[in-house]
């Protein structure tokens, strides 16, 4: 959704919220245009020259038709997409989870490790709304779209799960272990709020 939602206390006097907005517009539309810039939404399309994320990063598409299937290859600052006969959402979706699989694996094994935790079954899945999620038998989900966003967030989305491996709840017992593992949580949270 796009736009701004303002909420104030149920007996606020709305007479001085147009000026208040008006004096903060600046800050408003600084923050939105951050957080804007942060949203890829694949299913929108692709369109060559376009600029698309990869671990934080924006990378230049070159988009070419042809080929036997649909391949990507990244090169300094371009992302190289050959259709191959599929669409190029198709083709770079199926490069993305390729990528988070290996990433994510990686990125859990070493904090499975340092955790001190086992998980079950890991897999990657387009999620419309949560970029991971654990399950009481201890497998793990996680958004193919943690590809496209920092490894420093990445890597606090990853510690977060496992946690819920001691602590299925958001109780504090579970905030004091994502704290132990990721002491600076809750900026990360934050800048994770900004690719939803």
């Amino acid at each position: 959704a796009t736009g701004l939602v303002v909420t104030v206390p149920h007996q606020y006097n709305m007479n001085g919220l147009d000026d208040i907005l008006l004096q903060r517009s600046a800050w408003i539309l600084k923050h939105q245009n951050k957080m804007n810039a942060n949203r890829f939404v694949l299913e929108d399309g692709l369109h060559d020259g376009q600029q698309v994320p990869y671990l934080g990063k924006l990378y230049t598409l070159r988009i070419k038709e042809g080929g036997e299937r649909g391949h990507v290859s990244l090169a300094e600052n371009t992302i190289h997409l050959l259709t191959g006969g599929k669409t190029p959402v198709e083709v770079m979706e199926k490069w993305y989870r390729h990528r988070a699989a290996g990433i994510v694996k990686t990125c859990l094994e070493k904090n499975a490790s340092k955790m001190g935790l086992s998980f079950g079954r890991l897999c990657i899945r387009a999620q419309k709304t949560r970029w991971g999620s654990c399950t009481s038998m201890g497998d793990l989900n996680f958004n193919w779209k943690l590809a496209t966003i920092p490894p420093e967030v990445m890597d606090y989305v990853v510690i977060h799960e496992l946690s819920h491996r001691v602590e299925m709840n958001h109780t504090d017992r579970f905030w004091v272990i994502v704290e132990k593992y990721c002491p600076n949580w809750k900026t990360l949270r934050k800048q994770l709020k900004t690719y939803e």
